[in-house]
């Protein structure tokens, strides 16, 4: 248990060494950890945006931090944690939705774009079938 605290101390100092370097609040730091997440994963496991996969790594990810955020503080801080994992989610989400919207209106004109098939007559009914 001991190792797992000092991870978890490791990591918090980390993540405080990333906000003093950028100057970002942690709230912005969650949102573009998110997008980046969902982004990367999508790209290395080429896979579209549309795809949940990406998604659910966003958010197994945001809820190891959570964890490790908990194992470092001794408990559960539930309203910064709600919003740390609302701000990590919720532009991979809506990425995620706007691609499937995108993906659906694209499928719909291209159905009907599409020329009719014409019809097949059965084979009992064409005399000319052998």
């Amino acid at each position: 248990m001991q190792i797992l605290q000092q991870a978890a101390a490791d990591y918090h100092g980390l993540i405080l060494d990333i906000g003093a370097t950028t100057g970002l609040p942690d709230a912005m730091l969650h949102l573009h950890a998110g997008m980046l997440i969902f982004l990367a994963t999508a790209l290395v496991m080429r896979r579209g945006l549309d795809d949940i996969l990406p998604l659910g790594i966003v958010i197994i990810a945001a809820c190891g931090n959570e964890v490790l955020d908990r194992i470092n503080l001794g408990n559960w801080n539930w309203p910064d944690t709600r919003m740390d994992l609302f701000n990590t989610i919720v532009w991979p989400l809506a990425t995620l939705l706007v691609a499937r919207a995108v993906r659906g209106r694209r499928s719909a004109a291209a159905d009907k774009k599409a020329p009719a098939e014409p019809a097949t007559e059965p084979a009992a009914a064409n005399p000319d079938f052998t």
